[in-house]
C-alpha cells in the first residue's frame, strides 16, 4: 500500500448505501451496478448471505466516483447495517417485488429515518418473476410505508438483477440524485470510525472507514481516540487508488504501521491527536419510531453511534416514558466509552426484543448526572439543539455551561470540533461583539454573564476594604482574590472596570478607584504632610509603629495607611517607618556603597555612611531584598535595580 501522487479530484464525497429486507437483492444490485462482489468473505458467498458491510465503488456519467455500501439484511446481522448506514448520503432501499415490505425493511427505513438520510431512491428487484399486478401492489405498499418519512416521494425503479431490466434508468436516476446532493464538507478536524482491520505485508495495519470531518494528508500524525495508539500515516487509498490526501465522504483506507493490528477494532474512532475524547456519557434528543412500545426511563438499550455499539442506559429527562413517534431529551450513560461530537446521530435498539427503539442527535458530551423534570436542564439541551448548525452559538452554550470556570482554547475547539484557522476565524466576530471574553495571558474564554458577575464582586470587594479603610485610595489586588474563582476570570473583570474607568490598574499589584483619588480635604493634606515632615526628622533611625500611634493618636493611625499608599512613608519589616527623604537618602547610599564595589554592598560602608546601629539596618536591608532592590548571592548581596 503505498503512497503515489495520484489525486482524489475524480472522488466525489458522497456515499450511497442500500438498505432492505433479507433476500431482497442488495447484493446482486450492487454487483450489476458496479461490477464489484460486494460480499468479501467465503461465508458469505457460500451461504448467498450479506454477513458484513460491503464496500463498491459507482462511476458517474462525467467520470468521478461516488462510494456505495452494500449492508446485510438479516435482522441478527443489524448491528453491521447500522455501522455502514451512519455514512450514507444516499439511501437505495431495496424491496423485492414478490415480497413488498417486510420486517427488516420496516426496521431499516426506521434506521434511515433516525439517521437523518433524507434522500432517496427505491429500487424494486426481483420484477422478472412476478405478473403487473403484484408490481403494483408493493409500488403501493412501498408509498405508503414512505409517507410519514423523510424519503416520502422517493422514485420507484423497477429492476431485475438477472435480465438486467431498468438498470440503465437505476444508474441515471443514482447519478441525478447524486448531482443535486452538496458534497460532504471537510470543516472541522479529521476524525474517522473505524469499520474494518486489517494487515497488510511489509506495510503493517490498515484501517478503513468513511470520514465523517475534515482531510488528512500522507505522513500527518492520527491516534486511536481514547487508546493512546499513534501513528504517522504512511499511505492512503480512496476506491482502490493510492492518493495523497483523505476526506470526508471518501470511503477510506489509511496505512498506520505504528498502531498494532490487535489495538484497533470496528468501533474505535481514528482522528487528530488530542482534538477528540472518549466519553461515557451523552446528552441527546430522542425521537421515538412508530409501532413500538414505549422507551422507558431508566432502560438498558444497545447504543450504536458511528461503527461502534455498546450498552446504556436511558434516563429521559423530560418525559416519564418515551411513547412511540414522540421526542424528547435524555441523558445516555454507557458501559464502554465512546467518541462522538454534538450534531452526530445515535441509534438505540431494545435488548429483548432485538428491535430499533429510538435514536437522534447527540447535544452534549461528558459532565454530570442530570436531573430530571428540572426546568434549567431541559432550557439547556433545548438551546443546544438550537445550536447545532451554528458554531458561535454553541460555542456561547458551552461558555455559559462552564460558568466562572470558563474554558481553555484547547477545551473550546475540543468541543467544537473544529481546526485552529476554523476556531480562530469563528472566535474573533463573537469577540468583537462581546459575546465572550477572552483572559490574554491563559488564553482562557468566559460568558458574559460571567464576566458581569465577578465585575459585581469585584465592586463588592472594594467596597468593602473602602469601608474598612476610609482613606484609601487604592486595594491591593490580592485582597481581591479572596473569593474569586480564578485568576483568568479575576483579570477579565479587572480589565472590564479598568475600560470603564471605574478602576485604574496600578503597578506593584494595586487597584486604585479614581473616585477616591482626591477626596482629601485640605486640613487632611497638611495632617499627612506633618506626618510625613515627622518621620523624615527621625533620619536613619526610624520610628517604630508604636512610637507614631503615641504621639499622633488614633486621627494619625487612620491616616497611615494612605500616608504609606502616597509612599509619603514606608513601612519596613514589622516595625519600623521610614520618611519619604530619609529613605530615599538611605537608598542613595546604598547606590554608591554597590558602585564602588563592583555591585557589592559592604554592609560597614553602608552602616558608617548611614550612621545607625545593627537594630535599623537589618530590617532595611531585608526589606530591599524583599522589595527586589537588592538580592543575596551567596554571603554577599548585591544590587539588582534602583
Amino acid at each position: 500500500m503505498s503512497a503515489s501522487s495520484s489525486s482524489s479530484d475524480a472522488i466525489f464525497p458522497v456515499i450511497v448505501g442500500t438498505a432492505g429486507h433479507v433476500d431482497h437483492g442488495k447484493s446482486s444490485l450492487v454487483r450489476r451496478l458496479t461490477g464489484i462482489d460486494p460480499d468479501r468473505w467465503e461465508e458469505e458467498k457460500q451461504r448467498g448471505l450479506t454477513i458484513d458491510l460491503g464496500f463498491a465503488r459507482f462511476a458517474l456519467p462525467d467520470g468521478r466516483i461516488v462510494g456505495m455500501i452494500d449492508v446485510p439484511g438479516h435482522e441478527r446481522f443489524l448491528k453491521n447495517m447500522v455501522a455502514g448506514a451512519t455514512s450514507i448520503d444516499l439511501a437505495l432501499l431495496v424491496v423485492a417485488a414478490d415480497d413488498a415490505v417486510m420486517p427488516q425493511t420496516r426496521e431499516h427505513l426506521d434506521i434511515l429515518e433516525l439517521l437523518g438520510v433524507e434522500r432517496g431512491i427505491v429500487a424494486l428487484t426481483k420484477v422478472d418473476i412476478v405478473d403487473e399486478d403484484t408490481r403494483l401492489l408493493a409500488e403501493a405498499e412501498i408509498q405508503e410505508l414512505l409517507q410519514p418519512t423523510r424519503l416520502a416521494g422517493s422514485p420507484i425503479l423497477r429492476v431485475s438483477s438477472i435480465t438486467g431490466e431498468g438498470f440503465d434508468e437505476l444508474k441515471a436516476a443514482i447519478a441525478n440524485t447524486v448531482a443535486k446532493l452538496e458534497p460532504r464538507s471537510t470543516a472541522g478536524v479529521f476524525r474517522m470510525p473505524v469499520q474494518r482491520v486489517f494487515s497488510v505485508q511489509g506495510f503493517g495495519t490498515v484501517l478503513t472507514g468513511i470520514p465523517l470531518a475534515g482531510e488528512i494528508a500522507v505522513g500527518d500524525m492520527l491516534e486511536l481516540v481514547g487508546k493512546g495508539r499513534r501513528s504517522r500515516i504512511r499511505g492512503i487509498q480512496a476506491y482502490g487508488r493510492s492518493v495523497e490526501r483523505a476526506r470526508a465522504g471518501h470511503s477510506t483506507a489509511l496505512n498506520l504501521p505504528d498502531i498494532p493490528i490487535d489495538s484497533a477494532e470496528r468501533g474505535d474512532v481514528v482522528g487528530v491527536p488530542d482534538r477528540l475524547e472518549a466519553v461515557d456519557r451523552l446528552e441527546i434528543e430522542l425521537r421515538a419510531v412508530h409501532d413500538i412500545g414505549a422507551l422507558r426511563h431508566g432502560e438498558s438499550v444497545h447504543l450504536h453511534l458511528g461503527t461502534s455499539e455498546t450498552t446504556a442506559r436511558v434516563f429521559l429527562l423530560d418525559q416519564k416514558d418515551l411513547p412511540a413517534g414522540q421526542t424528547g431529551l435524555g441523558q445516555l450513560v454507557c458501559d464502554d466509552h465512546v467518541v462522538c461530537l454534538p450534531g452526530d446521530f445515535a441509534l438505540l435498539r431494545r435488548l429483548s426484543p432485538a428491535r430499533t427503539i429510538a435514536g437522534g442527535r447527540v447535544l452534549g458530551l461528558g459532565g454530570r448526572r442530570l436531573r430530571r423534570f428540572r426546568d434549567e436542564v431541559v432550557d439547556r439541551l433545548q438551546e443546544k439543539e438550537r445550536s447545532l448548525e451554528d458554531p458561535q452559538k454553541r460555542l456561547g452554550v458551552a461558555l455559559r455551561e462552564a460558568g466562572a470556570v470558563g474554558l481553555s482554547f484547547e477545551d473550546a475547539r475540543r468541543r467544537l470540533g473544529c481546526t485552529d484557522g476554523e476556531f480562530e476565524g469563528m472566535l474573533a466576530p463573537v469577540l468583537e461583539r462581546g459575546d465572550a471574553y477572552r483572559a490574554a495571558k491563559s488564553e482562557r474564554l468566559f460568558a458574559p454573564a460571567s464576566v458581569h458577575r465577578e465585575e459585581e464582586r469585584i465592586a463588592r470587594k472594594l467596597a468593602e476594604y473602602y469601608a474598612s479603610h476610609s482613606m484609601a485610595s487604592t486595594c491591593p489586588i490580592a485582597e481581591l482574590r479572596i473569593g474569586s474563582s480564578n485568576e483568568a476570570l479575576l483579570a477579565v473583570g479587572l480589565e472590564r472596570l479598568g475600560a470603564k474607568g471605574a478602576i485604574e490598574l496600578l503597578p506593584g499589584g494595586m487597584v486604585q478607584d479614581p473616585s477616591r483619588v482626591e477626596r482629601i480635604s485640605p486640613e487632611e493634606r497638611r495632617l499627612l504632610d506633618a506626618l510625613s515632615r515627622w518621620l523624615d526628622e527621625a533620619g536613619q533611625r526610624p520610628h517604630t509603629r508604636q512610637e507614631f500611634a503615641q504621639r499622633w493618636g488614633r486621627d494619625g493611625a487612620s491616616h497611615l495607611e494612605r500616608l504609606l499608599e502616597e509612599r509619603g512613608a514606608h513601612a519596613v519589616g514589622q516595625d519600623f517607618l521610614w520618611g519619604p527623604k530619609s529613605f530615599e537618602i538611605a537608598l542613595g547610599h546604598v547606590t554608591q556603597v554597590c558602585g564602588a564595589n563592583d555591585g557589592v554592598l559592604v554592609i560597614p560602608e553602608l552602616r558608617d555612611r548611614l550612621e545607625t546601629s545593627r537594630k535599623f539596618l537589618i530590617p532595611f536591608l531585608e526589606h530591599l531584598d524583599r522589595v527586589g532592590i537588592t538580592a543575596r548571592k551567596g554571603d554577599r548581596r548585591i544590587l539588582r535595580r534602583r
